[in-house]
């Protein structure tokens, strides 16, 4: 039988004791939940090995450390501390009876004593040290009377443990809530410029541009940016790979503040399959003629996120003869698919050949300049209107058919701050075909690659031609 694992979390007051393999994190199918922002859903793996234990990395969004480096697997022989994410909880961990790890010293027994009991907690105190202690304080309830003239002389010693935890705990708390709220507040500002956004393009389409309007969303922007450096959401203990998630979501018209941790992590699942499928040729295709700036340029011109390019590369693999199967409404052809009642009502010119399978040179939708326009337009309809100006809604709709979907995203409130793809999938998953659902996240995650290939090991210019390195609202339009 495997020697048991003892195990403290934080604001723990008793020992967790184990036998067989438990997990760690946030998700509460796990053996040890661990409430906080920086831990995984499934983040760490604790199981017997022989005579010892080992911690294994579950391959974490922000990793497991031990003295600052990051680890992914490592033996429990002894006492260990791990944290999980930099800065994030401490878990502490010991297997009675096993090997100490090296450097441990040997302290004299009234040493011992006074590092259990001391009214100060000793410096340096190892884990087994502070199991020690946190059993000290379970066993104080059952000591018999024999022992009551040593519970007095360790009652000070006590009480300061308990207020030193509460008072951890209590700022845990503060700062949990702080947090909390400034990301509310970022979410309500975002939204705001939304909604002033929706309102310039309303006014220009009758009017012409409103110059009180771009001064306010001006200082919205500058407040904005002021609560991401605040929350230090683009800071160095944010991975690389998820700023630029944030980046590409912040630019489709969604507050990188609220964006729940689950979506990145399903973000992240998707990039993963991109690069099993090498996304190498379409990246490639899309620097041939400058495609990806000519396209992104046009998608600008109608005040559109250039990332509306990749529904291009998801509906086609950039392939301006692409001929889909035949649907009731009639042949989709061309990079952008279009079926020939949309493509009608955008502008575009049929050929003889609409209601064949094959190329039509005659055919405007196998013209990239003129379908990607088109395509622009019934974008921008969606995006200003039902969408609420969410990018990943629109993508929704361009997929499912805005009949379908747009019944669902009517049903919700018609504010930019309640709009959104995650509360669309918390009200309505059920409701959205996998298909679209698997369709937003390949065509978010290919945007993501794309803005940086190199990070994600391709040795390629970004699509656009600049780095997506920039910070903020400002910067990010």
């Amino acid at each position: 039988m495997p020697r048991e694992i003892h195990v403290v979390v934080p604001g723990g007051a008793t020992v967790l004791r184990f036998t067989e393999t438990v997990r760690i994190g946030r998700s509460e199918s796990n053996g040890i939940v661990i409430s906080d922002g920086v831990v995984s859903k499934e983040h760490l793996e604790l199981r017997p090995l022989g005579d010892e234990w080992e911690a294994i990395d579950l391959g974490s969004t922000n990793g497991t450390y031990i003295d600052g480096k990051a680890i992914t697997r490592v033996a429990v022989g002894g006492s260990r501390t791990l944290q999980l994410g930099e800065g994030g909880p401490e878990v502490h961990l010991t297997v009675p009876g096993a090997a100490a790890r090296d450097g441990t010293v040997k302290l004299p027994p009234k040493d011992v004593v006074d590092r259990l009991f001391s009214e100060q907690e000793p410096a340096n105190m190892s884990a087994q040290t502070q199991l020690l202690r946190i059993a000290v304080k379970e066993r104080r309830t059952t000591e018999t009377r024999t022992f009551t003239k040593r519970v007095r002389q360790y009652r000070v010693a006590v009480g300061l443990l308990v207020a030193v935890s509460a008072g951890a705990a209590a700022t845990a708390v503060w700062q949990a809530r702080r947090a909390e709220a400034l990301r509310a507040s970022a979410g309500a500002v975002f939204s705001t410029i939304k909604s002033l956004d929706l309102d310039l393009r309303r006014l220009e389409a009758k009017t012409g541009p409103d110059k009180s309007i771009q001064e306010r969303r001006a200082r919205l922007e500058r407040q904005y940016d002021d609560l991401l450096k605040t929350l230090g959401i683009y800071n160095s203990r944010t991975p690389p790979d998820v700023q630029l998630i944030y980046r590409t979501v912040h630019r489709l018209g969604e507050s990188e503040a609220t964006v729940p941790r689950d979506f990145v992590d399903e973000v992240r699942k998707y990039i993963a399959r991109w690069k099993a499928e090498d996304i190498r040729p379409y990246l490639a295709r899309a620097s041939q003629k400058d495609m990806g700036p000519v396209i992104a340029g046009i998608m600008r011109q109608h005040n559109l996120p250039r990332e509306f390019f990749y529904l291009a590369l998801q509906e086609s693999g950039l392939n301006p003869r692409a001929i889909g199967p035949l649907t009731r409404f009639g042949v989709p052809k061309g990079m952008w698919q279009f079926i020939p009642p949309t493509a009608e009502m955008y502008g575009l010119k049929l050929g003889p050949l609409q209601g064949e399978r094959t190329y039509d040179p005659a055919d405007d939708r196998h013209n990239v300049a003129k379908a990607s326009n088109a395509a622009a337009k019934y974008l921008e309809d969606l995006y200003t209107t039902d969408a609420q100006a969410s990018g990943l809604l629109v993508m929704a709709s361009y997929n499912m058919g805005e009949t379908r979907l747009l019944k669902l995203i009517r049903a919700m409130p018609e504010s930019p701050s309640d709009r959104n793809f995650w509360t669309l999938l918390s009200k309505h998953r059920k409701q959205i075909p996998n298909e679209t659902y698997d369709y937003v996240f390949r065509v978010l995650s290919a945007a993501v690659i794309g803005s940086n290939p190199r990070l994600f090991g391709y040795d390629m210019d970004p699509v656009f031609g600049v780095p997506a390195d920039s910070v903020g609202v400002v910067a990010a339009r």
